[in-house]
């Protein structure tokens, strides 16, 4: 079970590398459309000059980095930054006693799976099933098959994959200190 969690690890820290790497060859790109006119002066080449200087600036390109970085975000907190690697305040959790630490682990874990069940209907709603979000088009994207005008609400959507992610998570952590008999309940994640 380690040797497949650690390879799925490795495939999300890939995907959110490939996703980074994206962002930057296409803030490239648009630094190279927006500037290219003015560049093309000083270009000793006369056929690439006369070339660049037609080059238009792309605006899709703005559209595009925030789509990827809003998902990036998300996909990297759900499955790429361990449980651990989050900010947490716990001076309390780290003063008490290992009983009442693995307490306040299942508690809290109890809390988020509440807390993001409860609200999960009224994002999805939200999100998915509200028609705003359906006729509301990131301006400048178009889907590269259809060329239809991407839906904003695919610019929200990993926001919900980030709470069924929350969710699988915390019943994990409860499965895992409820497991362990030890005294020591700091769960190594990998």
């Amino acid at each position: 079970m380690k040797i497949l969690m650690n390879r799925l690890t490795r495939i999300a820290e890939a995907i959110a590398a490939t996703a980074l790497a994206a962002i930057f060859i296409i803030f490239l790109l648009q630094i190279f459309t927006r500037y290219s006119g003015k560049l093309s002066q000083w270009m000793p080449i006369p056929n690439l000059s006369l070339w660049m200087s037609e080059i238009e600036p792309l605006r899709w390109t703005v559209y595009l980095i925030s789509l990827i970085w809003v998902w990036l975000i998300f996909f990297g907190c759900s499955f790429v930054v361990r449980e651990r690697d989050h900010v947490a305040f716990d001076i309390f959790y780290q003063a008490g006693p290992p009983r009442i630490r693995k307490i306040m682990t299942v508690l809290g874990a109890i809390i988020l799976i509440v807390v993001m069940l409860v609200s999960l209907p009224a994002t999805w709603d939200a999100i998915m099933a509200n028609r705003l979000m359906d006729l509301k088009k990131l301006q400048t994207l178009r889907m590269p098959i259809t060329g239809d005008k991407i839906a904003i609400k695919w610019l929200f959507f990993p926001y919900l994959v980030l709470m069924a992610a929350i969710i699988i998570r915390s019943c994990s952590r409860i499965f895992l200190e409820l497991r362990t008999n030890n005294q020591n309940t700091e769960v190594d994640e990998t």
